[in-house]
């Protein structure tokens, strides 16, 4: 099996179990689900990559104005550009 079939079934079975159990407890995660990868990566890769929330992909030329915009209003506070209203 290739890495990105792995992947794939990884993120199938993470999201199920977040959504059958909720975030949290993330060492239960690694006992119920068998993966190999530490309990740190399955928590940042369902923050940073498995939220239904989350855009994939680039930014569109409308997105990448306001971040300019933000960056010159606000410096490199880079949590305030990303909380700012659209």
């Amino acid at each position: 099996m290739c890495i990105k079939q792995r992947e794939s079934r990884q993120h199938i079975i993470l999201v199920s179990y977040i959504q059958e159990h909720g975030p949290g407890n993330w060492r239960a995660v690694l006992a119920k689900t068998g993966f190999s990868r530490c309990s740190k990566s399955c928590r940042l890769r369902s923050t940073n990559y498995l939220r239904p929330g989350i855009k994939q992909g680039n930014f569109s030329e409308q997105e990448e104005k306001m971040i300019i915009h933000l960056q010159d209003l606000l410096g490199n506070r880079y949590k305030s550009i990303f909380q700012a209203p659209t």
